[in-house]
């Protein structure tokens, strides 16, 4: 479970730099950015609910986003 959660904060992390450099552009695009933010608002809600259930010792049953290639 460790290594997935790490997997996740990498990918959230990454998410986070393309939403920066995104950002640092002149004219940055809003359909982008919205969608960048929403897949790291996914990555933060999963992290959330497995670093929940391990404080509580629960085993659970985690959504877990299909993959999907990006292209933004």
């Amino acid at each position: 479970m460790d290594q997935f959660l790490k997997s996740l904060r990498s990918r959230k992390a990454h998410v986070q730099s393309r939403i920066d450099d995104e950002q640092s552009r002149p004219a940055p695009d809003g359909l982008r950015l919205s969608a960048l933010k929403k897949l790291k608002l996914r990555f933060r809600e999963q992290i959330e609910l497995i670093e929940r259930h391990n404080r509580q010792s629960m085993p659970v049953l985690i959504p877990v986003a299909k993959r999907r290639s990006l292209k933004l």
